[in-house]
């Protein structure tokens, strides 16, 4: 069966035209798992696109949550409402409380949101400044760009411990191949070399360290485990083997032009 991932379709920068498609190509897949690595939308309508998503499939969608999927409103409120919609349409599960999910080819899926954490880079002199510093209430709320920066660290860290305890519970559970999904790359080489996005500069915005840690950590204890990583946010796709059990995709991505790619192996 073919498990297919979408990553950052934007949804709410997509012309009717490009949506059309973008469902159709959905629609395609025949009822098969999707994994939604974020950025749906926005806030004010990542749950009815959520829901547009599955109504085209008729199959499970497995998602993170995104930075963007929280503009206009804040982390708690969109958290919120993606747990009511899953009690509402149990096929729609936000991978961080759905725990582990075996795929129809023997391996575990979990997954956590993960955020820019500036533990990378410098984030008290980059240049460069993403909208969730006003956009997101619980960022916007803190005046400085210290304050911000701790915020964002509070996020990451409780995602970088409900991961931890993810991937130990998968590791008792005796599995031997996992997918773990994320929003944000949790490495600086899962940046595509060469790119814009490779400069220090960006490294602060754009590379989840708390994550990172934790998946380094276990993947070295546990050289049984084969754990493959799907992401987004940078927008630039990059594969990179970490270690010989670790490897990192990074999904392509451009505004306006949603489409659906295939979960890698």
């Amino acid at each position: 069966m073919p498990l297919l991932w979408i990553t950052d379709p934007h949804l709410d920068r997509a012309g009717p035209a490009a949506t059309t498609r973008f469902l159709e190509a959905v629609q395609q897949s025949d009822g098969d798992p999707i994994v939604l690595t974020g950025d749906i939308s926005n806030a004010a309508r990542c749950v009815a696109d959520l829901e547009r998503i599955a109504d085209a499939t008729g199959g499970p969608v497995y998602h993170v949550l995104g930075n963007h999927d929280h503009y206009g409103a804040s982390v708690g409120t969109v958290r919120d409402a993606v747990v009511a919609l899953a009690e509402r349409r149990p096929e729609i599960r936000w991978l961080p409380p759905a725990g582990l999910i075996p795929l129809p080819d023997g391996r575990l899926l979990l997954g956590v949101d993960g955020w820019a954490d500036g533990r990378h880079g410098d984030p008290r002199s980059t240049p460069l400044v993403l909208n969730d510093d006003r956009l997101i209430e619980e960022i916007a709320a803190e005046e400085s760009r210290a304050g911000k920066l701790a915020v964002k660290r509070v996020l990451a860290d409780a995602d970088a411990r409900r991961l931890a305890t993810l991937l130990l519970r998968a590791a008792e559970a005796g599995a031997d191949r996992i997918v773990v999904a994320t929003h944000v790359p949790p490495f600086i080489e899962a940046l595509a070399p060469e790119s814009r996005e490779a400069h220090p500069h960006w490294h602060p915005l754009l590379v989840c360290g708390a994550t990172g840690s934790v998946l380094r950590r276990v993947a070295a204890r546990h050289p049984g485990i084969t754990i493959t990583v799907v992401a987004g946010h940078s927008h630039r796709a990059c594969q990179v083997q970490l270690l010989p059990n670790l490897r990192v995709e990074v999904g392509e991505a451009r505004y306006g032009a949603p489409r659906v790619m295939r979960l890698p192996s």
